[in-house]
């Protein structure tokens, strides 16, 4: 039988006090991050947000009257609003609206309406929703372009760009052959770019690295890249890549994009029989805005890379490092599965921890025979077979370039692009997603596969769904902070901070909120930020934010020992 050790008077009320610590802490630190959330989702009055309420009255006499509502009703609906409410003008079925102190998601909103609804006076309340018009793009093949919209097999763009069409904030970029000129591409979207290609042959441009990532035609004789290999005209395979990703819509002519305002960033890593993992590395690297010996500063740190190549082998130690700091700088790293309808284990850099790998399926939702599969999938996106193709920009020239031109194409290059542009939009719209987040929205969101020839250990969580993944981002609040796993944050000793929590040194308490994007404004209503206890106006939930932290590091403190 294990001795029984007495537990002393000190000890007892020092295991009280390390609890209720806990307890109190954690309550400060959710409070403050869903109140981080709240101001930058207020600041950026993004979609399904409001700043307004409308309000059933049972009594003709408290609702559409030019008198208004009376000082003791709006009394007691502020009370139940938690914030201060301003009657705008009465409209019809008895009802008025009222304006909020600043933007707030809808589920807010909602909640506010259902406590309003608890009023004796009041039939029901609800949120005053913005409303917009439904986006269909006129570019004139975009009726071709099955994988942007269908239901079964496609990503289900038309929903997700009624909500985010993508910031030019953010930037994609993409590791590549190259790029070309093309009229269905806007070069003021581009980002100025680089090659990294140091083989002079392999770079087929009379040089080694360069600033110019301009794609000079990736063609090969019979032999050249080793003893029985075939001959191959210009692949045009950034161009295509680019096009999936970031081609100018809604202007009359061509394709349309996945994302509409991102700007592209090319990297050239790949010319004649491809590309070096040297070179890969470095680009990688630079694309996330890293330094790379003998290479310029890259002004325009990518937040998503897109990955659309591979090699066989297992990953590298050095790709490993390469991937893991990325994802560290915030950067999110979409991979190819790869076409050889084999185990994704064996392709490389999509069987590297950190980037979210994309297996291929066709136009009905099924398995795309070619696809590389396996556990490192994290979910798939159409690639297309012989029978329905995936359109791209392309260009006429079998060796150097010559006219613009568009191509059917399949393959996981694609599925890859579709999923880098999403993630662009996700971040257009919530810019504190860290890698991991915006690996998990898009694993939750993903839809169920249609057969059986699909399934989790194959293709992943499902087929990508941009409008699930998008309304995703923007209910959950980010944490820019964190690493690619999701946890470490650069506040070493309060691993759990959230992000904009600033913390003490040795307590871990919150002190202080800091609201994303605050430009220098004050409080709710008027304009810029969601600084809290600021001048220039009181936010109703500043006395919760300071209860809490308040009381964090004074419950800390260790009773005298008597």
């Amino acid at each position: 039988m294990a001795a029984e050790y007495p537990v002393d008077e000190r000890t007892r009320t020092e295991v009280y006090t390390m609890k209720h610590v806990y307890r109190i802490r954690l309550a400060a630190l959710v409070l403050a991050a869903t109140l981080s959330f709240l101001c930058a989702h207020a600041n950026a009055g993004g979609p399904g947000m409001t700043h307004r309420l409308i309000v059933r009255f049972v009594n003709l006499t408290d609702g559409a009257t030019p008198a208004g509502v009376s000082a003791t009703l709006l009394g007691r609906l502020n009370g139940r609003a938690g914030t201060a409410l301003t009657p705008l003008h009465a409209m019809s079925y008895n009802a008025r609206v009222f304006a909020l102190p600043q933007r707030v998601p809808e589920a807010v909103a909602a909640r506010m309406a259902e406590r309003l609804a608890g009023d004796p006076a009041v039939a029901y309340a609800l949120p005053d929703r913005v409303m917009k018009p439904l986006f269909v793009p006129n570019d004139t093949r975009y009726a071709q372009q099955w994988n942007l919209f269908e239901d079964a097999g496609g990503v289900r763009l038309p929903d997700a760009w009624d909500v985010e069409r993508g910031g030019p904030e953010i930037v994609i970029a993409q590791l590549d052959t190259g790029i070309l000129t093309h009229a269905d591409l806007d070069p003021a979207r581009l980002a100025p770019g680089y090659d990294f290609i140091s083989d002079r042959k392999m770079a087929n441009d009379g040089n080694g690295r360069d600033a110019n990532p301009a794609d000079p035609g990736d063609w090969v004789t019979a032999g050249e890249c080793g003893s029985g290999e075939p001959a191959e005209v210009s692949s045009w395979h950034g161009t295509q890549v680019a096009g999936v990703i970031a081609a100018a819509t809604d202007n009359g002519e061509g394709i349309a994009g996945v994302n509409h305002g991102s700007r592209l960033l090319m990297a050239r890593v790949l010319g004649k029989c491809g590309g070096y993992t040297s070179d890969i590395v470095d680009a990688l690297r630079w694309a996330a805005g890293l330094r790379v010996p003998g290479v310029p500063d890259n002004t325009h740190p990518a937040r998503v890379i897109n990955l659309s190549l591979g090699g066989e082998g297992p990953c590298s130690r050095l790709e490993q490092d390469a991937i893991d700091e990325v994802n560290a700088r915030g950067t999110v790293v979409v991979a190819a599965a790869g076409n050889g309808s084999g185990d994704v284990g064996d392709q490389n850099p999509a069987n590297c921890r950190g980037v979210i790998t994309v297996a291929a399926t066709t136009r009905s939702g099924a398995r795309a025979a070619y696809t590389n599969t396996g556990s490192e999938v994290a979910l798939s996106a159409p690639g297309g077979d012989a029978a329905d193709d995936v359109l791209v920009l392309s260009n006429e020239g079998l060796t150097v370039a010559a006219a613009d031109d568009y191509l059917q194409v399949a393959g996981t290059s694609f599925s890859t692009a579709q999923v880098s542009g999403i993630a662009g939009l996700m971040l257009s719209i919530n810019g504190d997603l860290n890698p991991r987040q915006v690996h998990d929205l898009l694993v939750q969101s993903a839809r169920a596969f249609p057969d059986a020839s699909c399934n989790a250990r194959l293709c992943g969580a499902g087929i990508v769904d941009a409008a699930a993944a998008v309304q995703l981002s923007v209910t959950t609040p980010g944490n820019p902070d964190a690493d690619a796993d999701g946890v470490k944050d650069v506040n070493d000793e309060c691993p759990d901070t959230p992000a904009g929590v600033s913390v003490d040194a040795d307590g871990c308490s919150v002190l202080q909120l800091n609201a994303a994007n605050s430009g220098g404004g004050g409080g709710g209503g008027g304009g810029g930020g969601c600084a809290l206890g600021r001048a220039g106006g009181f936010d109703p939930l500043l006395p919760l934010l300071l209860l809490f932290s308040a009381l964090a590091p004074i419950v800390s403190r260790r009773p005298a020992v008597r």
